[in-house]
């Protein structure tokens, strides 16, 4: 399957696998535009064509039914294969290789640690710290705040501040039902969300991948 993902920029990558065949690629691309037409139409895009030999007539193709249709602007393609690559390069395509995948921390927490659940909004001014996972049944006004050791998770609008992992821990992801902060922060690391980014006030699950922030789309809560 072609996966669509996001990133904290506010590009995307779409990933397509190795071991499909050509009908497989198209059937998944048609999909693609029949799926997410609004989310691709003027988004910057990245092509990860992973270890897959393309040919130019076939990347023609790729650009003729999904490309232009999707109303997508190509930012670069990411290749592995040496020939592909350089019918990209030869044809005026930006390419890139593959950076190696910074490698996930399992989530540790002391033991003992619970998940705590807060039913009911977290008003502005009110700060929250847990050791452990946090789940919040409600929205996080602007002005609170939550730090917790583990993971977070907002079934509401996400409009505060959210750290998790805040013992220092870039493994651990946030979930939100509607993002509408600025700024949310894992581990070591801090994502700035643009109030134009496609992701605003969209359902989201955020983590850390190959040492940047990234913004993937979720399935409504």
């Amino acid at each position: 399957m072609i996966q669509l993902k996001g990133r904290q920029a506010g590009s995307l990558i779409c990933v397509v696998p190795s071991d499909m065949s050509e009908r497989q690629l198209f059937e998944g691309f048609g999909s693609l535009l029949s799926t997410g037409s609004r989310l691709l139409n003027g988004s910057e895009l990245v092509i990860d064509l992973q270890s897959r030999s393309f040919s130019p007539s076939l990347l023609m193709k790729i650009w003729k039914n999904f490309i232009e249709p999707s109303g997508c602007v190509v930012k670069e393609w990411i290749v592995e294969d040496s020939t592909s690559r350089n019918w990209l390069d030869r044809m005026g395509f930006k390419t890139a290789e593959r950076s190696q995948p910074a490698e996930r921390r399992e989530h540790t927490r002391g033991a003992g640690a619970e998940t705590l659940v807060q039913a009911g909004t977290v008003r502005g001014g009110s700060k929250i710290t847990h050791s452990g996972d946090v789940i919040i049944v409600g929205n996080v006004n602007q002005g609170a705040e939550i730090a917790a050791s583990g993971n977070v998770t907002v079934i509401g609008r996400l409009n505060g501040l959210v750290h998790a992992g805040c013992e220092g821990d870039d493994g651990m992801d946030i979930i939100a039902r509607s993002l509408e902060a600025g700024q949310i922060r894992i581990g070591t690391k801090v994502g700035l969300i643009d109030k134009d980014s496609i992701f605003w006030g969209k359902s989201v699950f955020i983590r850390i991948a190959e040492g940047e922030v990234q913004v993937i789309p979720w399935p409504a809560l």
